[in-house]
């Protein structure tokens, strides 16, 4: 398991205490928030919805619109001495440290859509069939055609069901490089400029960033009556909620590979536990359950996670992570 995360007093002599810079967050948040306009620009200007092929196109450029961002204002604003170390792609050692919450952030958010579903059949979200996964056994036919006459009349299909799953899994790597595209802007660079003004109030502002950022593509969506209302404010609460979880991962390995793993693995993944466990043909509610972690039971999940988190004392960073990267400018407001 991860050890908890140690705050420290700011020793003797050591540097001063860092504070936000608030201008330079705000070149970066005009930058990444202007780059994600622009990339929906033409989508908006000619009226097309979410089906269109243009949308799709955009939705993958926008994605690296936060990295971007961050890496312009780390090179021409902020200018620390390790660009690098500085959006946390280094170092990677300790491995066991770095590596230990690549894995867990590889495996937490699929297993947290398993959870989901279970707790949406518990409150009658969904309809689960742990007999004979009727719902897997509709879905395998698309993954793994040629050995969907294979599978057995009753029970658990696992032979088929490993197969598709491996092949969700290799095929999971584009997710994880768009993730990327995000996290380095997120996790990476916003949220450890942050930390100064508190963990907790640093968890929440990055997350409410990160969900405004995501207006575009929520405007698109509610005007071609892909959202309404309730689900936009339900997606913007979920990024908060989500971002702390995430963050986490990111303050605890002090490393930004697993939060982009964890974001990946949650876009590619975490329809899994739904996809197996719900019955054939079952009805979701978009506002109660959807799937994965979707709706008010995918956020009760991640509420419940973050507050383990908390009364186990491992939202805390060390006073070191916070003054750790330095620049030229740090210190100004």
């Amino acid at each position: 398991m991860t050890p908890p995360l140690e705050s420290g007093p700011l020793e003797r002599g050591a540097a001063p205490r860092a504070i936000v810079p608030v201008r330079e967050i705000s070149v970066f948040v005009v930058t990444a928030y202007a780059l994600a306009w622009a990339v929906h620009f033409p989508i908006l200007l000619s009226g097309k919805g979410p089906s269109d092929p243009s949308y799709g196109i955009a939705a993958t450029v926008y994605m690296f619109t936060p990295g971007l961002a961050a890496v312009a204002v780390t090179l021409l604003v902020w200018r620390p001495r390790g660009f690098a170390r500085a959006l946390g792609l280094t170092p990677l050692r300790p491995w066991r440290r770095v590596g230990g919450c690549s894995l867990l952030a590889f495996v937490l958010m699929p297993l947290l859509g398993v959870v989901a579903t279970l707790v949406g059949g518990l409150v009658g979200a969904v309809r689960l069939d742990l007999v004979d996964f009727s719902g897997l056994r509709e879905v395998l036919p698309d993954f793994v055609p040629d050995l969907a006459a294979t599978m057995p009349a009753t029970g658990f299909p696992w032979i088929a069901f490993l197969v598709a799953l491996g092949l969700v899994v290799a095929t999971s790597v584009p997710a994880l490089v768009l993730a990327f595209g995000e996290e380095l802007g997120w996790r990476g660079y916003l949220l450890p400029r942050l930390l100064p003004m508190g963990v907790w109030p640093a968890l929440v502002v990055s997350g409410v960033v990160w969900g405004l950022w995501h207006s575009p593509q929520l405007f698109i969506q509610y005007t071609h009556g892909g959202f309404d209302a309730a689900q936009v404010a339900l997606f913007l609460l979920f990024c908060v909620v989500a971002g702390v979880v995430i963050g986490w991962l990111r303050l605890a390995s002090e490393s930004v590979w697993p939060a982009a793993i964890a974001h990946g693995a949650n876009n590619a993944l975490n329809m899994v536990g739904f996809l197996t466990l719900s019955a054939a043909g079952t009805d979701t509610d978009p506002l109660l359950y959807p799937g994965g972690l979707g709706g008010l039971v995918g956020l009760g999940v991640l509420v419940a996670v973050v507050a383990v988190l908390a009364l186990s004392g491992r939202l805390r960073v060390p006073s070191g992570q916070v003054r750790s990267v330095r620049g030229p400018h740090d210190g100004r407001r």
